[in-house]
């Protein structure tokens, strides 16, 4: 079980880092796109999914060891 969890934890974080150089390296300001989703939040749709498919598997894990499934927000979203 924990295996799993693991592989499908990295795979997940292996998609989101994939989607955010894919759209660095393709779009022609794609660092400047990079900060200005770090700070307005603003992203491709790739991104986006990468990053909900990250979070739902962390609140699947959280539910399964008994944490709490609420909202899973990012240290850049806690300072708002």
């Amino acid at each position: 079980m924990r295996e799993s969890l693991a592989h499908e934890l990295r795979q997940s974080i292996e998609n989101l880092i994939n989607a955010k150089l894919c759209d660095a390296l393709t779009h022609r300001d794609g660092l400047s796109r990079l900060v200005a989703h770090r700070a307005s939040g603003v992203a491709s749709s790739d991104i986006r999914s990468a990053e909900r498919v990250l979070e739902d598997f962390l609140r699947r894990s959280l539910i399964h060891t008994g944490g709490s499934p609420g909202r899973i927000r990012c240290p850049v979203d806690a300072r708002s």
